[in-house]
């Protein structure tokens, strides 16, 4: 299988490399530098894996990650990381991500997993990260009413239009409220969105104070 490399720097990418060569059947062919939005070039390698070193700055990781998924829909992408913390993972899930493995254990297992990855023989949910009451609570306030009720239904799986239809808004008010949604959510796109609804229970929460309000 053709493994593709995103790494801060060549070093990086060389350990990793090293790394592949327990596995036979993973065949590195190239790395690209993650230090900048890479999706074209990664597009062009068509790999069928896409390994992403997590040790990279920042939010960069999960930015390489949202490159490569949108570059190769059907390629497996696997996270390189030395923090394996529920919030990180949920966030890795949610730029695309397929499964993590920790840079902490034996190097040499790292091409095994890939492999095993990438032929379907590990399936990891990874667990939600724990959302307190506060935490919810500042995302809501973040959110107007409007913008909420618009989440919920792009939660739902509702389109732009029908979610137009139903509001009686045009598409392109959706379109200007989603975007305040990414934004002050910090994710990409819908489907982002949606999951960061979800894992953090902002949804469920919502409905149960809409709840207790009325009850009050």
């Amino acid at each position: 299988m053709r493994v593709l490399i995103i790494a801060g720097n060549a070093l990086a990418a060389e350990a990793i490399r090293r790394a592949l060569r327990h596995a036979p059947a993973c065949r590195v062919i190239g790395y690209v530098d993650g230090r900048h939005p890479c999706g074209t070039l990664v597009e062009d390698a068509q790999p069928d894996v896409v390994v992403v070193d997590g040790m990279m700055p920042g939010a960069t990781a999960l930015s390489r990650l949202r490159d490569a998924r949108a570059a190769v829909p059907n390629a497996k992408l696997v996270l390189l990381s030395d923090r394996m913390e529920p919030r990180q993972l949920a966030a890795a899930a949610a730029a695309g991500a397929d499964a993590a493995i920790s840079k902490n254990g034996h190097l040499g297992s790292v091409g095994m997993l890939v492999r095993e990855v990438a032929a379907g023989n590990v399936f990891h949910a990874f667990r939600p990260p724990p959302a307190t009451a506060q935490d919810q609570a500042g995302v809501t306030d973040a959110l107007t009413p409007r913008e909420l009720e618009i989440l919920r239904l792009v939660a739902a799986g509702a389109s732009n239009g029908r979610i137009a239809s139903q509001l009686w808004v045009t598409e392109q008010t959706v379109k200007f409220h989603l975007s305040n949604v990414y934004r002050k959510l910090g994710v990409a796109n819908r489907t982002e969105a949606s999951h960061y609804a979800h894992v953090t229970g902002l949804l469920g929460w919502r409905a149960t104070t809409q709840l207790d309000a009325e009850a009050a």
